[in-house]
């Protein structure tokens, strides 16, 4: 009886470490059947790509825009120094720059020939591109117009004077005896400044001087009160180009 109650004990024992053997057997396999199972996609965003693509397009497009921009550069007429209205044009004053010149009046290096002896119908830039609207041909007075320089007295000159200003000129009095006396309208052509500094401006002491495009009939009366000290100006308006100034003869001499 013994004996049956050890075996029977024993076959027990037995039959459930084979059980529990079979069970991590069984686990075993199924994690090894899991890892060999292939790993499922993963999900795919339509968004982002698109937009990648969008990204890769609009970098080519742009690369080619500035391709064709750059390839339609040219080189073009640049003024090398501040130029008075009314200057010759030449050589000296010109230099070259690259740019975009579609849909622009600016002067190819090319033609260069075309704008030499011009004259600058309005004050041109240190830098500024050269336009053709900026030229006038034929020389710069205009019919029944001269020439005159006048000095920039202090205290007589209106403040920033400067090439291309429509001025007022007036014949001062000389005292209780007479009545300032309007001579005529004038252009400015060009101005500079004398051994004594900034007159121009309408500052410090006498030593600058003024051409002027003037009427010739006035040209006379104009030279003889500069040379007396009783010339006078007004400004009228800034920024007249010498072709489109109408000049007159006021209430002086005729």
């Amino acid at each position: 009886m013994a004996e049956s109650t050890r075996t029977s004990g024993v076959s027990v024992h037995d039959r459930q470490r084979e059980r529990a053997a079979r069970g991590v057997r069984t686990r075993q396999s199924l994690a090894a059947g899991k890892s060999d199972r292939p790993t499922p996609p993963r999900r795919r965003r339509p968004a982002m790509a698109a937009l990648a693509v969008l990204l890769i397009v609009g970098g080519a497009a742009l690369a080619g825009l500035l391709a064709v921009n750059l390839d339609s550069r040219t080189s073009v007429i640049v003024v090398n120094q501040d130029v008075p209205a009314g200057t010759e044009i030449t050589t000296d004053l010109l230099t070259t720059s690259m740019v975009a010149s579609e849909g622009l009046k600016i002067v190819p290096e090319d033609q260069v020939s075309a704008v030499l002896g011009t004259y600058a119908r309005v004050p041109l830039s240190e830098g500024q591109l050269l336009d053709t609207t900026m030229l006038v041909k034929g020389g710069v007075l205009a019919a029944g117009t001269v020439q005159v320089g006048v000095p920039l007295p202090a205290g007589r000159v209106p403040a920033g004077l400067r090439s291309g200003d429509e001025i007022r000129l007036i014949r001062l009095s000389d005292g209780a005896s007479s009545q300032p006396t309007p001579l005529a309208t004038a252009l400015v052509l060009r101005t500079a400044a004398g051994e004594s500094g900034g007159i121009v401006d309408g500052g410090g002491s006498s030593g600058g001087g003024a051409t002027l495009m003037v009427p010739s009939r006035a040209a006379d009366a104009i030279v003889d009160a500069a040379a007396n000290e009783r010339l006078g100006m007004a400004l009228i308006r800034h920024g007249v180009a010498i072709d489109d100034v109408e000049l007159s003869v006021l209430g002086g001499p005729r």
